[in-house]
């Protein structure tokens, strides 16, 4: 496993944004702010990674609510930020740097801007000999002698339910126990 993946970054990017809020934590609460500053930070830049990389895994009736949520997490961070470090243009700039790295990295390793990886499918066990090229899924009592191949899964599940080829048992298996008495 890379340390350095795409798929990380955004969480790399939310545990610095965490350290800040952990900064900020520290400024405005007297006793153990740090630790209320880095819980919060992590929550926040936590759910704004995991919804940068996964906004098109949303349902379409949540994602307007999706969307806004993220609009105000991104606002409202730089807002804590600022208000407790100060309003310079290098808080908010760190700040904002931040969030937008989180989206960025997460759009990029999520399936919003690039697409992922198809998963590999695995071939039939046998490929029956047939004339069309579209034929894929072959019986699933192939090895028992059938021949046939389908287009679709779910013909050739419509076939395996009735095909004569079903395998079974061709020798009787003999159960003997003994008793003792």
């Amino acid at each position: 496993m890379k340390l350095l993946s795409p798929k990380h970054l955004p969480y790399f990017g939310a545990i610095v944004q965490a350290i800040l809020f952990a900064i900020a934590g520290n400024e405005y609460f007297p006793v153990a702010g740090w630790l209320v500053g880095l819980g919060v930070g992590a929550v926040v830049n936590y759910s704004i990674a995991l919804a940068s990389s996964r906004i098109n895994d949303i349902a379409k009736n949540r994602k307007p609510l999706a969307f806004l949520a993220l609009a105000l997490l991104f606002c409202l961070s730089p807002v804590i930020i600022c208000s407790t470090l100060g309003w310079t243009m290098a808080t908010f700039s760190w700040s904002v740097a931040c969030d937008l790295s989180i989206i960025l990295a997460g759009s990029i390793s999520g399936k919003s801007l690039l697409p992922a990886e198809a998963p590999q499918k695995s071939a039939p066990a046998k490929q029956a000999k047939t004339k069309s090229a579209r034929t894929s899924f072959v019986c699933r009592n192939a090895g028992a002698g059938c021949e046939k191949a389908f287009a679709s899964q779910n013909a050739a599940n419509a076939h395996g339910r009735t095909c004569k080829f079903k395998p079974t048992i061709s020798m009787p298996i003999e159960i003997t126990q003994e008793i003792k008495r």
